[in-house]
C-alpha cells in the first residue's frame, strides 16, 4: 500500500481540468478588484429628528448701498449729480412722450451714459472705487436698518445691537449686517413658530435713484462663521411686505479622493473669514486672481488688499469677461463635510389699519404710518420648518474587506469546485478501466 504510486490518470485529469478552472478563479478575482479600484459609493439621506438645532447666522442687507444724505460733502457727491442728471433726463423723456410710448432705446442710452460718466464697467459692482472705510460710513447704519430683533420670544439687545450683529460691507448692498455671526446668541433652535422676528427700516427716501433698486431687503441664511453672498444667494423682500423664512438645515458628509472629489480647503490662506466654501473658494480665486495683476481688489468682504480705484478699472473688469482665464487655475472642490439650508419664503401685504409699531412713533406721526410701512418697512420671520434635518451620507459601496471576503469565498469555492471535479472524472475513468478488463498492474484494488 505504501509504495503504491498515485495512478496516471489522475495526474492527468487534474492538468485537464486546473486551467479552465483557475482561469475562471483568475477572472473572478480580477473582476472584483476592478471593481473596487472604481470605488463605487452609496448615498443615504435620512431625516434625523433632535430636541434642538444650533440656529443659523441670518444676514440682511439694504437694497440701497449708499444713503444719499451721507455723501453730500464727500468725494463721492458726484453720485448725487448723476443722479439728479438720470432722473432730471428720464422726467424730460417722459414729459416729451406720452407715458406707453417711451422709446427704451433713449432711456437705455440715458442710463448707459450716467454709468460711462461713473467709469463703471459692471452694474453688479456699483460701489467700485469706493474703499471700505467710504462704504461703511455711507451706507445704512445697524442703529437705523433694525428698528426691533427679537429671538425666541426675547430681545435680542435690549441696549446694544452690535453685540449680536456683525457689520461688514459689500459692493452690491453697502453695509450688511449678520446676526449670530458666530453663535453670540443662544444656539437652540425650535420649531413651535419661534425663531428669529425684525422689524427692518429701509428709508426709502434715502435710495439713489441711480442704482435702480425696488425699496426692500435682501436676506441669506447661511451657516454660522461662514462669509454670506447674499448677491447670490439672497431671498429678497419687499418694503411693505411681512415675510416668513422657514429653515431646514442639510448636512452632507462626502467622502475625498479616490471615492469622491470633495475638498477639504483651499491651498494657501483664504482672503474671506470664516470657513471653506464653494463660494468663498471661487470668490476667493478671483480676488486673488485680481490682487496679483491689478495690485487690488474690488469685494470689500476680503481680508486683505486696497479696493480697486478708477484708475484700475480697466485691469479689474478684464477678469468679469467671458473668456477670463482666472478659472483654469481654481481648483475648488465642494467641502467634504458641508452645511446648508433650504428655505422656503412666503409673504403677505401689511395691514396698516391693524399694524402699529411702537419705534415709528419717532419716526413719523400716526396718521401717516400706513403709507410709511408700505413705503419703508419690513417684518421677518426666520424659523425651523421642524425639529428634524436631513443627512446626506457617502459610504464606500464596496469596501477593503468585503473585497477580501469575496476573493477568500471564490478561491475556496473554486478549489472545491475543482476538486468535485478531479474527483467524478477520475471516478469516471477507474470505471471504464474496469469495464475494459486491463492488466492486473494496473488495478487499484
Amino acid at each position: 500500500m505504501a509504495g503504491r504510486k498515485t495512478p496516471a490518470a489522475f495526474w492527468v485529469c487534474f492538468v485537464i481540468l486546473l486551467v479552465p478552472v483557475l482561469g475562471i478563479c483568475v477572472y473572478r478575482i480580477f473582476d472584483r478588484v476592478s471593481f473596487y479600484l472604481s470605488y463605487p459609493v452609496t448615498r443615504e439621506s435620512k431625516e434625523v429628528t433632535v430636541r434642538s438645532q444650533a440656529f443659523p447666522s441670518v444676514t440682511v442687507c439694504n437694497n440701497n448701498p449708499i444713503r444719499k444724505s451721507a455723501l453730500s460733502g464727500t468725494s463721492h457727491a458726484s453720485l448725487l449729480d448723476t443722479d439728479d442728471q438720470v432722473r432730471q433726463s428720464v422726467e424730460n423723456l417722459l414729459a416729451s412722450t406720452s407715458s406707453d410710448a417711451v422709446n427704451p432705446s433713449a432711456a437705455r442710452e440715458i442710463l448707459n451714459t450716467a454709468y460711462q460718466d461713473r467709469k463703471t464697467a459692471r452694474a453688479a459692482r456699483d460701489l467700485a472705487g469706493m474703499s471700505r472705510e467710504d462704504i461703511a460710513n455711507l451706507g445704512h447704519q445697524l442703529s437705523d436698518f433694525v428698528m426691533s430683533c427679537s429671538y425666541n420670544g426675547q430681545q435680542c439687545a435690549p441696549n446694544d445691537l452690535s453685540s449680536v450683529f456683525a457689520t461688514f460691507q459689500s459692493a452690491k448692498f453697502g453695509n450688511c449686517f449678520t446676526f449670530n455671526a458666530g453663535f453670540q446668541v443662544s444656539s437652540t433652535g425650535v420649531s413651535n413658530g419661534q425663531g428669529l422676528t425684525m422689524t427692518l427700516f429701509t428709508d426709502a427716501n434715502n435710495y439713489v435713484g441711480l442704482f435702480g433698486r425696488q425699496p426692500g431687503v435682501t436676506v441669506t441664511v447661511h451657516p454660522a462663521n461662514t462669509t454670506a453672498f447674499p448677491e447670490d444667494d439672497g431671498i429678497s423682500v419687499k418694503a411693505g411686505e411681512s415675510a416668513g423664512i422657514s429653515v431646514r438645515k442639510v448636512v452632507k458628509n462626502l467622502l475625498p479622493a479616490p471615492f469622491g472629489d470633495c475638498g477639504q480647503g483651499t491651498d494657501g490662506e483664504s482672503l474671506y473669514p470664516g470657513g471653506y466654501s464653494l463660494a468663498t473658494c471661487w470668490n476667493g480665486c478671483l480676488q486673488k486672481a485680481m490682487l496679483e495683476k491689478c495690485d487690488c481688489v474690488d469685494d470689500p468682504r476680503t481680508t486683505s488688499g486696497n479696493m480697486c480705484t478708477a484708475g484700475e478699472e480697466s485691469c479689474r473688469s478684464r477678469y468679469y469677461e467671458q473668456d477670463a482665464t482666472w478659472r483654469d487655475d481654481c481648483n475648488c472642490k465642494h467641502p467634504c463635510k458641508d452645511e446648508s439650508y433650504v428655505t422656503t419664503m412666503t409673504s403677505s401685504p401689511w395691514a396698516p389699519e391693524n399694524v402699529l409699531i411702537p419705534e415709528l412713533r419717532y419716526v413719523t406721526s400716526l396718521s401717516d404710518v400706513g403709507t410709511l410701512i408700505q413705503n419703508n418697512v419690513v417684518q421677518l420671520k426666520v424659523y425651523y420648518l421642524d425639529d428634524a434635518y436631513r443627512q446626506v451620507e457617502e459610504r464606500a459601496a464596496y469596501p477593503v474587506n468585503q473585497l477580501l471576503r469575496d476573493i477568500g469565498i471564490d478561491i475556496a469555492v473554486w478549489f472545491v469546485v475543482l476538486m468535485v471535479l478531479i474527483g467524478i472524472v477520475y471516478l469516471i475513468v477507474l470505471i471504464i478501466r474496469a469495464c475494459c478488463g486491463e492488466g492486473s498492474g494496473n488495478k487499484i484494488i
